[in-house]
């Protein structure tokens, strides 16, 4: 796919970016695999708490790693900026005044300097990793993938939470949206709206990744990665298909004393597939 294709454009911002979650059409309830041999982990039933971690610890080197295309700019590009920045900044100016500021600024190279540009993605990055948190649910409770990966191999327990409620605690989700995945990552132009870039940057993976169907709730400026989700908002509780007896009776002994309203599943393999079953307390 040409890199033209892939370029960002203003209607596709305004349909992906800015819709409200009474109009996405979403799953009524969206989940969590977990392994319940991570201390951590265990917290979302102990403490009713998850963690939003930084993209820097993501495993996907491109996640939310984008890169800013500065290599793409043209000199027009780059003249159009510095012509708008004089304008905005030197009012007093005259046309041809505006012009020279803009070729000055264009002859100097700055945005072709390859070690600057490195320093200035490196700094992006690092303000982006320090002041943002990521969710990443699915609305796919039975995939066997999900169960493989992010549950220990079957071993450990999917939570679902009711979607609206969820997205509705503004006191920690800012946002969050459907992941879209492709063959390759869209092409992220410099001077394009920062909302823009941003979204791409958030919401964009490669197709390997498509089995996870993610959705992901965000959280901007984070000063505490640890968010506690009312009770009310589970819904759902599923033991992993090959979950220890000690494990599954841990689970089920604070799933009647916490989420006493919470339904109860048992996944279970057959054919590689995952079947959902009742589990009667």
């Amino acid at each position: 796919m040409g890199y033209k294709k892939r370029l960002m454009t203003e209607d596709n911002f305004k349909i992906l970016g800015h819709r409200d979650f009474k109009d996405m059409n979403l799953p009524p309830i969206l989940y969590k695999y977990r392994d319940w041999n991570n201390p951590d982990y265990k917290r979302v039933l102990t403490e009713n708490e998850v963690y939003l971690p930084s993209p820097a610890n993501f495993k996907d080197k491109f996640d939310c790693k984008v890169p800013i295309r500065y290599d793409l700019l043209k000199n027009k590009d780059i003249y159009n900026k510095y012509l708008f920045e004089s304008k905005k900044n030197n009012q007093t100016f005259k046309r041809q005044q505006h012009r020279q500021f803009a070729r000055d600024w264009v002859k100097k190279g700055l945005l072709k300097d390859e070690k600057r540009i490195k320093d200035l993605d490196d700094e992006f990055f690092k303000e982006f990793n320090r002041n943002f948190g990521v969710f990443s649910l699915t609305a796919i409770p039975d995939n066997y993938e999900m169960w493989e990966k992010y549950s220990a191999e079957h071993s450990g327990f999917c939570v679902g939470f009711n979607t609206i409620p969820l997205l509705n605690l503004s006191q920690y989700f800012k946002g969050g949206g459907v992941v879209s995945y492709s063959d390759e990552l869209p092409i992220i132009m410099p001077f394009e709206l920062f909302e823009k870039q941003h979204y791409f940057q958030i919401y964009s993976k490669l197709k390997k990744f498509k089995f996870e169907e993610e959705f992901r709730l965000r959280k901007d400026n984070i000063e505490n990665r640890k968010v506690k989700i009312p009770t009310e908002i589970y819904c759902k509780i599923i033991l992993g298909a090959k979950i220890s007896n000690d494990s599954k009776d841990e689970i089920l002994k604070i799933a009647k004393y916490n989420f006493p309203n919470v339904k109860l599943l048992q996944a279970v393999i057959e054919n590689n597939s995952v079947i959902l079953n009742k589990i009667e307390i």
